[in-house]
Protein backbone atom coordinates (compact mmCIF):
# COMPACT_ATOMS: atom_id res chain seq x y z
CA UNK A 1 0.00 0.00 0.00
CA UNK A 2 1.39 3.62 -0.72
CA UNK A 3 2.02 5.79 1.93
CA UNK A 4 1.09 9.19 0.58
CA UNK A 5 3.41 10.57 3.60
CA UNK A 6 6.22 9.00 2.47
CA UNK A 7 8.77 11.07 0.19
CA UNK A 8 10.58 9.52 -2.99
CA UNK A 9 13.93 9.82 -3.77
CA UNK A 10 14.30 12.32 -7.18
CA UNK A 11 17.79 12.68 -8.97
CA UNK A 12 18.80 15.90 -10.38
CA UNK A 13 19.32 15.65 -13.87
CA UNK A 14 20.12 19.38 -14.54
CA UNK A 15 20.35 22.92 -12.68
CA UNK A 16 19.94 26.03 -14.72
CA UNK A 17 20.12 29.63 -13.17
CA UNK A 18 16.51 31.30 -14.19
CA UNK A 19 17.00 34.58 -12.56
CA UNK A 20 19.19 36.40 -9.92
CA UNK A 21 17.53 34.01 -7.46
CA UNK A 22 15.94 31.52 -9.05
CA UNK A 23 16.86 28.03 -10.54
CA UNK A 24 15.33 25.62 -12.97
CA UNK A 25 15.47 21.96 -11.73
CA UNK A 26 14.79 19.01 -14.21
CA UNK A 27 14.33 16.22 -12.04
CA UNK A 28 13.94 12.19 -12.34
CA UNK A 29 12.73 9.55 -9.63
CA UNK A 30 15.27 7.39 -8.99
CA UNK A 31 12.87 4.31 -9.27
CA UNK A 32 12.11 4.28 -12.53
CA UNK A 33 8.43 2.44 -12.11
CA UNK A 34 8.25 5.62 -9.96
CA UNK A 35 9.01 7.74 -12.96
CA UNK A 36 7.03 6.03 -15.77
CA UNK A 37 3.66 5.90 -13.80
CA UNK A 38 3.98 9.92 -12.61
CA UNK A 39 1.66 12.01 -14.09
CA UNK A 40 -0.17 15.31 -13.28
CA UNK A 41 -2.18 18.34 -14.73
CA UNK A 42 -0.12 22.05 -14.65
CA UNK A 43 -1.06 24.20 -11.62
CA UNK A 44 -0.26 20.68 -9.30
CA UNK A 45 2.75 20.76 -6.81
CA UNK A 46 4.65 18.58 -5.18
CA UNK A 47 6.43 18.78 -1.63
CA UNK A 48 10.10 18.56 -2.00
CA UNK A 49 12.84 18.84 0.83
CA UNK A 50 15.78 17.17 2.28
CA UNK A 51 16.28 15.17 5.31
CA UNK A 52 17.40 17.66 8.13
CA UNK A 53 16.23 20.54 5.99
CA UNK A 54 12.24 19.97 5.89
CA UNK A 55 10.08 20.52 3.07
CA UNK A 56 7.84 23.10 1.00
CA UNK A 57 5.40 23.00 -1.71
CA UNK A 58 6.68 23.95 -5.15
CA UNK A 59 4.39 24.08 -8.20
CA UNK A 60 5.42 21.87 -11.05
CA UNK A 61 6.49 24.24 -14.44
CA UNK A 62 6.96 21.75 -17.14
CA UNK A 63 4.49 19.89 -19.66
CA UNK A 64 2.27 16.91 -18.50
CA UNK A 65 2.76 15.23 -21.51
CA UNK A 66 7.00 14.38 -20.87
CA UNK A 67 6.48 13.71 -16.77
CA UNK A 68 6.83 9.97 -17.93
CA UNK A 69 10.49 10.82 -18.28
CA UNK A 70 10.98 14.05 -15.86
CA UNK A 71 9.36 16.84 -14.60
CA UNK A 72 10.93 20.38 -13.61
CA UNK A 73 10.85 22.69 -10.72
CA UNK A 74 11.19 26.37 -10.30
CA UNK A 75 12.52 27.67 -7.37
CA UNK A 76 13.20 30.72 -5.98
CA UNK A 77 15.50 31.85 -2.65
CA UNK A 78 13.19 32.62 0.20
CA UNK A 79 14.62 30.99 3.28
CA UNK A 80 17.09 28.05 4.27
CA UNK A 81 15.48 25.11 2.42
CA UNK A 82 15.09 26.65 -0.86
CA UNK A 83 18.66 28.18 -0.48
CA UNK A 84 19.93 24.53 -0.01
CA UNK A 85 17.92 23.56 -2.65
CA UNK A 86 19.34 25.85 -5.43
CA UNK A 87 22.70 24.61 -4.37
CA UNK A 88 22.45 21.61 -5.67
CA UNK A 89 23.90 20.00 -8.83
CA UNK A 90 23.17 17.43 -11.25
CA UNK A 91 23.39 14.22 -9.92
CA UNK A 92 22.04 14.93 -6.14
CA UNK A 93 19.32 13.86 -4.86
CA UNK A 94 16.03 15.58 -3.11
CA UNK A 95 13.16 14.04 -1.81
CA UNK A 96 9.39 14.30 -3.59
CA UNK A 97 5.99 13.75 -2.35
CA UNK A 98 2.91 14.85 -4.51
CA UNK A 99 1.35 15.43 -6.94
CA UNK A 100 -1.29 17.33 -5.28
CA UNK A 101 -4.31 19.93 -5.64
CA UNK A 102 -6.83 19.90 -8.47
CA UNK A 103 -4.89 21.75 -10.96
CA UNK A 104 -6.25 23.48 -14.63
CA UNK A 105 -8.95 20.95 -15.85
CA UNK A 106 -8.11 22.42 -19.65
CA UNK A 107 -11.25 20.55 -21.23
CA UNK A 108 -13.26 23.24 -19.16
CA UNK A 109 -12.29 25.82 -21.28
CA UNK A 110 -11.51 24.31 -24.47
CA UNK A 111 -11.41 25.84 -27.60
CA UNK A 112 -12.16 29.48 -25.81
CA UNK A 113 -9.53 32.21 -25.99
CA UNK A 114 -7.34 31.89 -23.36
CA UNK A 115 -5.37 34.63 -21.28
CA UNK A 116 -2.06 33.54 -18.95
CA UNK A 117 -1.96 36.38 -16.51
CA UNK A 118 1.12 35.85 -14.16
CA UNK A 119 3.16 38.45 -11.22
CA UNK A 120 6.86 37.44 -10.65
CA UNK A 121 7.49 34.10 -9.81
CA UNK A 122 3.53 33.62 -9.97
CA UNK A 123 4.18 32.55 -13.33
CA UNK A 124 5.75 29.50 -12.81
CA UNK A 125 3.40 27.24 -13.01
CA UNK A 126 1.64 29.05 -16.38
CA UNK A 127 4.62 28.21 -18.13
CA UNK A 128 2.79 24.01 -18.15
CA UNK A 129 -0.16 25.80 -20.28
CA UNK A 130 2.34 27.98 -22.34
CA UNK A 131 4.42 24.65 -23.57
CA UNK A 132 1.45 22.82 -24.30
CA UNK A 133 -0.16 25.38 -26.37
CA UNK A 134 3.33 26.09 -28.39
CA UNK A 135 3.48 22.41 -28.94
CA UNK A 136 0.00 22.05 -30.14
CA UNK A 137 -1.48 20.11 -27.24
CA UNK A 138 -3.62 22.68 -25.67
CA UNK A 139 -7.10 22.88 -27.61
CA UNK A 140 -7.51 27.01 -27.42
CA UNK A 141 -7.48 29.15 -30.38
CA UNK A 142 -5.81 31.90 -28.90
CA UNK A 143 -3.53 32.34 -26.30
CA UNK A 144 -2.62 35.96 -24.58
CA UNK A 145 0.43 35.73 -22.27
CA UNK A 146 0.77 38.75 -19.62
CA UNK A 147 3.35 39.46 -17.22
CA UNK A 148 4.57 41.48 -14.82
CA UNK A 149 7.98 41.67 -12.97
CA UNK A 150 10.08 44.69 -10.75
CA UNK A 151 12.70 44.69 -13.04
CA UNK A 152 14.95 42.63 -15.88
CA UNK A 153 16.48 40.48 -13.04
CA UNK A 154 13.36 38.98 -12.19
CA UNK A 155 12.34 37.82 -15.49
CA UNK A 156 12.15 33.98 -15.79
CA UNK A 157 12.37 31.49 -19.06
CA UNK A 158 13.79 34.58 -21.03
CA UNK A 159 15.10 31.96 -23.46
CA UNK A 160 12.19 30.93 -24.06
CA UNK A 161 10.30 34.21 -25.27
CA UNK A 162 11.26 34.14 -28.69
CA UNK A 163 9.58 30.92 -29.64
CA UNK A 164 6.33 31.74 -26.98
CA UNK A 165 6.05 35.01 -29.30
CA UNK A 166 5.81 33.05 -32.64
CA UNK A 167 2.74 31.22 -31.75
CA UNK A 168 0.99 32.96 -28.86
CA UNK A 169 0.68 37.02 -28.12
CA UNK A 170 3.34 37.49 -25.49
CA UNK A 171 3.47 40.94 -23.29
CA UNK A 172 5.82 41.90 -20.81
CA UNK A 173 5.79 45.27 -18.22
CA UNK A 174 8.30 45.87 -15.79
CA UNK A 175 7.59 47.61 -13.09
CA UNK A 176 11.09 49.38 -12.44
CA UNK A 177 13.20 48.46 -15.24
CA UNK A 178 16.22 49.94 -16.64
CA UNK A 179 17.05 52.67 -18.65
CA UNK A 180 17.95 49.78 -21.63
CA UNK A 181 14.82 48.32 -21.19
CA UNK A 182 12.35 48.89 -24.74
CA UNK A 183 9.21 47.07 -23.78
CA UNK A 184 6.43 48.59 -21.84
CA UNK A 185 6.78 49.90 -18.00
CA UNK A 186 3.97 49.87 -15.39
CA UNK A 187 1.55 47.32 -13.80
CA UNK A 188 0.17 44.44 -15.17
CA UNK A 189 -3.13 46.01 -15.06
CA UNK A 190 -1.62 48.54 -17.78
CA UNK A 191 -1.08 45.84 -20.17
CA UNK A 192 -4.47 44.30 -19.43
CA UNK A 193 -6.63 48.18 -20.25
CA UNK A 194 -4.88 48.40 -23.52
CA UNK A 195 -5.17 44.98 -24.77
CA UNK A 196 -8.33 44.05 -26.61
CA UNK A 197 -9.98 40.91 -24.35
CA UNK A 198 -12.93 39.53 -25.94
CA UNK A 199 -15.96 38.92 -22.91
CA UNK A 200 -15.85 35.25 -24.04
CA UNK A 201 -11.91 34.22 -22.68
CA UNK A 202 -10.80 32.24 -19.79
CA UNK A 203 -8.21 33.59 -17.26
CA UNK A 204 -5.90 32.22 -15.72
CA UNK A 205 -3.88 34.20 -12.73
CA UNK A 206 -0.83 33.24 -10.76
CA UNK A 207 0.69 35.89 -8.92
CA UNK A 208 0.66 37.76 -5.67
CA UNK A 209 -2.76 38.43 -3.54
CA UNK A 210 -2.69 41.99 -4.33
CA UNK A 211 -2.70 41.44 -7.88
CA UNK A 212 -5.60 39.38 -8.15
CA UNK A 213 -8.01 42.27 -6.67
CA UNK A 214 -6.80 44.38 -9.77
CA UNK A 215 -6.88 42.52 -12.63
CA UNK A 216 -10.32 40.85 -11.40
CA UNK A 217 -11.65 43.83 -11.64
CA UNK A 218 -10.00 44.89 -14.94
CA UNK A 219 -11.22 41.47 -15.86
CA UNK A 220 -14.55 42.16 -15.08
CA UNK A 221 -14.97 45.55 -17.09
CA UNK A 222 -13.90 43.69 -19.45
CA UNK A 223 -17.04 41.59 -19.75
CA UNK A 224 -15.35 37.93 -18.54
CA UNK A 225 -17.97 35.81 -16.07
CA UNK A 226 -16.70 34.95 -12.83
CA UNK A 227 -16.74 30.86 -13.57
CA UNK A 228 -13.86 31.86 -16.35
CA UNK A 229 -11.91 33.71 -13.91
CA UNK A 230 -9.18 30.98 -12.35
CA UNK A 231 -6.94 32.01 -9.79
CA UNK A 232 -4.12 29.84 -7.88
CA UNK A 233 -3.97 30.41 -4.17
CA UNK A 234 -0.25 28.67 -3.75
CA UNK A 235 0.16 30.32 -0.12
CA UNK A 236 -0.14 29.24 3.49
CA UNK A 237 0.32 25.55 2.29
CA UNK A 238 2.45 23.30 4.44
CA UNK A 239 1.41 19.42 4.78
CA UNK A 240 0.04 19.12 1.31
CA UNK A 241 -2.87 16.85 2.48
CA UNK A 242 -5.71 18.94 4.06
CA UNK A 243 -4.26 17.81 7.56
CA UNK A 244 -2.40 20.39 9.19
CA UNK A 245 -5.39 22.61 8.15
CA UNK A 246 -2.57 25.99 7.99
CA UNK A 247 -4.28 26.40 4.47
CA UNK A 248 -7.77 26.63 5.39
CA UNK A 249 -9.93 29.36 4.08
CA UNK A 250 -13.95 29.63 4.28
CA UNK A 251 -15.06 25.90 3.61
CA UNK A 252 -11.77 24.99 1.51
CA UNK A 253 -8.41 23.55 2.04
CA UNK A 254 -6.04 25.39 -0.48
CA UNK A 255 -3.63 22.51 -0.74
CA UNK A 256 -6.70 19.55 -1.36
CA UNK A 257 -9.15 21.15 -3.08
CA UNK A 258 -6.82 24.25 -4.54
CA UNK A 259 -4.87 25.51 -5.14
CA UNK A 260 -6.87 26.44 -8.40
CA UNK A 261 -10.30 28.13 -7.94
CA UNK A 262 -12.39 30.04 -9.93
CA UNK A 263 -13.28 34.04 -8.72
CA UNK A 264 -17.22 32.43 -8.52
CA UNK A 265 -15.63 29.87 -5.90
CA UNK A 266 -13.99 32.74 -3.56
CA UNK A 267 -15.63 36.03 -4.14
CA UNK A 268 -17.63 35.92 -1.38
CA UNK A 269 -15.50 34.31 1.07
CA UNK A 270 -13.74 36.98 3.32
CA UNK A 271 -9.81 37.26 3.28
CA UNK A 272 -9.75 34.34 0.00
CA UNK A 273 -8.04 37.08 -2.21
Amino acid sequence: MLNIYQPQPVKIISSTQESADTRLLRLQFIDKKLQADFSFLPGQFVQIGLPEWGECPISICSSPYYSSRYFELTIRNVGALTNKLNSLREGDTVFIRGPYGNGFDVEKFRDLPLLLIGGGCGFVPLRSLVIDYIEERLPNAVLKIFYGCKDESTLLFKKEYAKWNRQAELNVILEKPSKQWAGAKGMITDLLSSKKITANSVAVLVGPPIMYHFVVKELKKKGLKDENIYLSLERKMYCGLGVCQHCAIGPYYVCKDGPIFTYADLKNIPGAI
